[in-house]
């Protein structure tokens, strides 16, 4: 655990620029879609699965969410037989850092996939660019 960081030092792993509006929910993968990272819009399939979205996925029509953690959805089930869906955190509203969130294989997300995306409540919030303080102790 480090208690010295500089301010306003980038931290990678945050995924919401502000947690006030955040609204995390469960939702079940389909089955097959291999590894899954966090930050990855997924769009609701008509069997109430979610799956990775690409570019044809994300529009005002179906149900976008962004994931909360890297799972792994499995693999595809073999003919005739059935797969379980795993469950996995995700955020159907939310304050998100821009450059953070993407769609299916890191594809970066456009400016009208933003404009999709703030209409379902999921807003990007720019990275502010501020000088830094460093708090570390230098010298004796």
């Amino acid at each position: 655990m480090n208690l010295f960081n500089k301010v306003g030092e980038l931290n990678p792993t945050y995924l919401l620029s502000k947690a006030e509006g955040a609204d995390k929910i469960g939702i079940n993968l389909t089955p097959g879609q291999g590894t899954i990272k966090r930050g990855t819009v997924l769009f609701k399939e008509s069997n109430g699965l979610y799956s990775p979205a690409a570019a044809a996925d994300a529009v005002a029509t179906k149900n976008l969410v962004v994931i909360d953690e890297t799972i792994d959805s499995g693999e595809a089930p073999a003919s005739g037989e059935t797969a379980v869906a795993e469950t996995a955190a995700a955020y159907r509203a939310g304050h998100f850092v821009d450059g953070r969130v993407f769609l299916k294989n890191d594809v970066a997300l456009t400016d009208a996939i933003k404009i999709v995306l703030r209409a379902q409540g999921i807003v990007f919030d720019p990275i502010m660019n501020t000088s830094t303080f460093d708090n570390t102790v230098t010298g004796s």
